[in-house]
Protein backbone atom coordinates (compact mmCIF):
# COMPACT_ATOMS: atom_id res chain seq x y z
CA UNK A 1 0.00 0.00 0.00
CA UNK A 2 2.98 2.30 0.39
CA UNK A 3 3.72 2.26 -3.35
CA UNK A 4 1.41 4.11 -5.77
CA UNK A 5 2.69 2.02 -8.72
CA UNK A 6 3.38 -1.71 -8.79
CA UNK A 7 4.83 -3.62 -11.77
CA UNK A 8 4.61 -7.43 -11.63
CA UNK A 9 6.21 -8.66 -14.89
CA UNK A 10 5.44 -12.18 -16.19
CA UNK A 11 4.23 -13.29 -12.76
CA UNK A 12 3.49 -16.78 -14.03
CA UNK A 13 2.93 -18.70 -10.77
CA UNK A 14 0.36 -17.32 -8.34
CA UNK A 15 -2.59 -18.17 -6.15
CA UNK A 16 -5.95 -16.62 -5.36
CA UNK A 17 -4.60 -14.98 -2.21
CA UNK A 18 -2.14 -12.93 -4.27
CA UNK A 19 -4.86 -11.93 -6.73
CA UNK A 20 -7.00 -10.79 -3.80
CA UNK A 21 -4.10 -8.71 -2.45
CA UNK A 22 -3.56 -7.13 -5.88
CA UNK A 23 -7.27 -6.39 -6.16
CA UNK A 24 -7.36 -4.70 -2.76
CA UNK A 25 -4.23 -2.71 -3.66
CA UNK A 26 -5.90 -1.37 -6.81
CA UNK A 27 -9.24 -0.62 -5.17
CA UNK A 28 -7.42 1.48 -2.58
CA UNK A 29 -5.78 3.63 -5.27
CA UNK A 30 -2.78 1.66 -6.52
CA UNK A 31 -1.79 1.42 -10.19
CA UNK A 32 -0.98 -2.20 -11.06
CA UNK A 33 0.87 -3.13 -14.27
CA UNK A 34 0.88 -6.79 -15.35
CA UNK A 35 2.52 -8.35 -18.40
CA UNK A 36 2.09 -11.40 -20.62
CA UNK A 37 2.12 -14.91 -19.11
CA UNK A 38 0.83 -13.64 -15.76
CA UNK A 39 -1.16 -16.21 -13.80
CA UNK A 40 -0.83 -19.08 -16.25
CA UNK A 41 -0.15 -21.63 -13.50
CA UNK A 42 -0.60 -22.20 -9.80
CA UNK A 43 2.19 -22.20 -7.18
CA UNK A 44 2.99 -25.82 -8.11
CA UNK A 45 3.47 -24.90 -11.78
CA UNK A 46 0.26 -26.65 -12.83
CA UNK A 47 -2.15 -25.22 -15.36
CA UNK A 48 -5.53 -24.26 -13.95
CA UNK A 49 -8.51 -26.53 -14.58
CA UNK A 50 -10.10 -23.46 -16.11
CA UNK A 51 -9.47 -21.05 -19.00
CA UNK A 52 -5.87 -19.91 -19.39
CA UNK A 53 -4.84 -17.44 -16.65
CA UNK A 54 -8.39 -17.56 -15.25
CA UNK A 55 -7.56 -16.14 -11.76
CA UNK A 56 -6.55 -12.75 -13.17
CA UNK A 57 -9.36 -12.33 -15.70
CA UNK A 58 -11.69 -10.38 -13.44
CA UNK A 59 -8.90 -8.21 -12.03
CA UNK A 60 -7.38 -7.31 -15.41
CA UNK A 61 -10.67 -6.97 -17.28
CA UNK A 62 -10.12 -9.97 -19.55
CA UNK A 63 -12.94 -11.99 -21.09
CA UNK A 64 -10.62 -14.53 -22.72
CA UNK A 65 -7.06 -14.85 -24.04
CA UNK A 66 -4.75 -17.09 -25.98
CA UNK A 67 -1.11 -16.66 -26.93
CA UNK A 68 1.17 -16.87 -29.94
CA UNK A 69 4.89 -16.66 -30.63
CA UNK A 70 6.66 -16.35 -33.97
CA UNK A 71 9.72 -18.00 -35.52
CA UNK A 72 12.93 -16.14 -34.67
CA UNK A 73 13.15 -14.71 -38.20
CA UNK A 74 9.64 -13.23 -38.27
CA UNK A 75 8.17 -10.20 -36.50
CA UNK A 76 4.63 -9.03 -35.94
CA UNK A 77 3.41 -5.48 -35.38
CA UNK A 78 1.49 -3.73 -32.63
CA UNK A 79 -0.18 -0.32 -32.99
CA UNK A 80 -0.06 1.85 -29.89
CA UNK A 81 -0.97 5.51 -30.22
CA UNK A 82 0.60 6.84 -33.40
CA UNK A 83 3.50 4.37 -33.36
CA UNK A 84 4.04 0.81 -34.54
CA UNK A 85 6.15 -1.64 -32.53
CA UNK A 86 7.69 -4.97 -33.53
CA UNK A 87 7.34 -8.16 -31.49
CA UNK A 88 8.51 -11.74 -31.85
CA UNK A 89 8.83 -13.51 -28.50
CA UNK A 90 5.38 -13.77 -26.97
CA UNK A 91 1.93 -12.29 -27.53
CA UNK A 92 -1.15 -12.70 -25.37
CA UNK A 93 -4.11 -12.05 -27.66
CA UNK A 94 -6.75 -10.46 -25.45
CA UNK A 95 -10.52 -10.19 -25.60
CA UNK A 96 -11.37 -7.43 -23.11
CA UNK A 97 -14.34 -7.58 -20.78
CA UNK A 98 -16.97 -4.85 -20.77
CA UNK A 99 -15.66 -1.60 -19.30
CA UNK A 100 -12.04 -2.34 -20.22
CA UNK A 101 -10.21 0.07 -22.52
CA UNK A 102 -8.04 -1.16 -25.38
CA UNK A 103 -4.78 0.77 -25.58
CA UNK A 104 -2.95 -1.22 -28.27
CA UNK A 105 -3.92 -3.71 -30.99
CA UNK A 106 -2.13 -6.21 -33.20
CA UNK A 107 -1.59 -4.77 -36.67
CA UNK A 108 -1.13 -8.03 -38.59
CA UNK A 109 -1.30 -11.85 -38.35
CA UNK A 110 -4.69 -13.59 -38.33
CA UNK A 111 -5.59 -11.80 -35.07
CA UNK A 112 -5.17 -8.34 -36.59
CA UNK A 113 -7.24 -5.83 -34.61
CA UNK A 114 -7.26 -7.92 -31.42
CA UNK A 115 -6.17 -6.28 -28.18
CA UNK A 116 -2.51 -6.28 -27.18
CA UNK A 117 -2.65 -3.86 -24.22
CA UNK A 118 -5.70 -3.23 -22.05
CA UNK A 119 -6.43 -0.86 -19.17
CA UNK A 120 -9.25 -0.55 -16.69
CA UNK A 121 -10.22 1.43 -13.63
CA UNK A 122 -11.07 -0.44 -10.46
CA UNK A 123 -12.08 1.41 -7.33
CA UNK A 124 -9.64 4.28 -6.84
CA UNK A 125 -6.86 2.69 -8.93
CA UNK A 126 -6.13 1.10 -12.31
CA UNK A 127 -4.95 -2.18 -13.81
CA UNK A 128 -2.95 -2.29 -17.04
CA UNK A 129 -2.17 -5.56 -18.82
CA UNK A 130 0.65 -5.55 -21.40
CA UNK A 131 0.09 -8.68 -23.45
CA UNK A 132 3.07 -8.36 -25.78
CA UNK A 133 6.76 -8.92 -25.07
CA UNK A 134 9.17 -7.01 -27.34
CA UNK A 135 12.92 -7.37 -27.82
CA UNK A 136 13.72 -3.69 -27.27
CA UNK A 137 11.10 -2.96 -24.61
CA UNK A 138 9.97 0.24 -26.34
CA UNK A 139 6.28 -0.71 -26.37
CA UNK A 140 6.34 -1.62 -22.69
CA UNK A 141 8.18 1.61 -21.85
CA UNK A 142 5.60 3.79 -23.60
CA UNK A 143 2.70 1.95 -21.97
CA UNK A 144 4.22 2.48 -18.52
CA UNK A 145 4.80 6.14 -19.41
CA UNK A 146 1.10 6.51 -20.26
CA UNK A 147 0.07 4.90 -16.96
CA UNK A 148 2.13 7.50 -15.09
CA UNK A 149 0.86 10.34 -17.28
CA UNK A 150 -2.80 9.46 -16.78
CA UNK A 151 -2.16 9.26 -13.04
CA UNK A 152 -0.78 12.82 -13.17
CA UNK A 153 2.79 11.80 -12.28
CA UNK A 154 5.68 13.29 -14.33
CA UNK A 155 8.39 11.02 -15.73
CA UNK A 156 12.03 11.62 -16.64
CA UNK A 157 14.01 10.06 -19.48
CA UNK A 158 17.44 8.89 -18.35
CA UNK A 159 20.18 7.60 -20.66
CA UNK A 160 20.50 3.84 -20.83
CA UNK A 161 22.86 2.79 -18.04
CA UNK A 162 22.03 5.73 -15.74
CA UNK A 163 20.04 4.91 -12.60
CA UNK A 164 18.27 7.40 -10.36
CA UNK A 165 16.75 6.40 -7.02
CA UNK A 166 15.12 8.02 -4.01
CA UNK A 167 15.56 6.58 -0.56
CA UNK A 168 14.92 7.99 2.92
CA UNK A 169 14.85 11.58 1.66
CA UNK A 170 17.94 11.32 -0.54
CA UNK A 171 18.25 11.21 -4.33
CA UNK A 172 21.00 8.99 -5.73
CA UNK A 173 22.16 8.83 -9.36
CA UNK A 174 24.71 6.34 -10.69
CA UNK A 175 26.41 6.25 -14.08
CA UNK A 176 27.06 2.75 -15.38
CA UNK A 177 28.02 3.99 -18.85
CA UNK A 178 31.45 4.74 -20.30
CA UNK A 179 30.49 8.36 -21.05
CA UNK A 180 30.10 11.48 -18.93
CA UNK A 181 26.43 12.10 -18.13
CA UNK A 182 24.73 15.31 -16.98
CA UNK A 183 22.06 14.81 -14.30
CA UNK A 184 19.23 17.31 -13.87
CA UNK A 185 19.37 18.52 -10.26
CA UNK A 186 17.29 21.51 -9.03
CA UNK A 187 19.32 24.65 -8.26
CA UNK A 188 18.01 24.76 -4.70
CA UNK A 189 19.03 21.15 -3.98
CA UNK A 190 21.86 20.38 -1.56
CA UNK A 191 24.45 18.11 -3.20
CA UNK A 192 26.07 15.91 -0.57
CA UNK A 193 28.32 13.69 -2.69
CA UNK A 194 29.64 14.24 -6.22
CA UNK A 195 28.21 16.64 -8.80
CA UNK A 196 25.63 16.80 -11.55
CA UNK A 197 28.39 15.98 -14.04
CA UNK A 198 28.68 12.24 -13.59
CA UNK A 199 31.92 10.61 -14.69
CA UNK A 200 31.80 6.95 -15.80
CA UNK A 201 31.05 4.80 -12.73
CA UNK A 202 30.31 8.03 -10.86
CA UNK A 203 27.68 8.71 -8.22
CA UNK A 204 25.92 11.84 -6.97
CA UNK A 205 23.74 12.14 -3.87
CA UNK A 206 21.55 15.15 -3.16
CA UNK A 207 18.67 16.29 -1.01
CA UNK A 208 15.85 18.56 -2.11
CA UNK A 209 14.13 21.04 0.15
CA UNK A 210 10.77 19.39 -0.34
CA UNK A 211 12.09 16.18 1.21
CA UNK A 212 11.56 15.58 4.91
Amino acid sequence: SGYPFLIAPAYQLLDNNLVERWTEYVKNGGHLILTCRTGQKDRNAKLWEAPLAAPIHQLAGINSLYYDHLPHSLYGKVDFGDEEYAWNNWADVLTPAAGTDVWAVYADQFYKGAASVIHRRLGKGTVTYIGTDTDDGKLEKEVVRRVYKEAGVPTEDLPYGVVKEWRDGFYIALNYTSDIQEIAIPDEAEILIGSARLEPAGVVVWKEKTNK
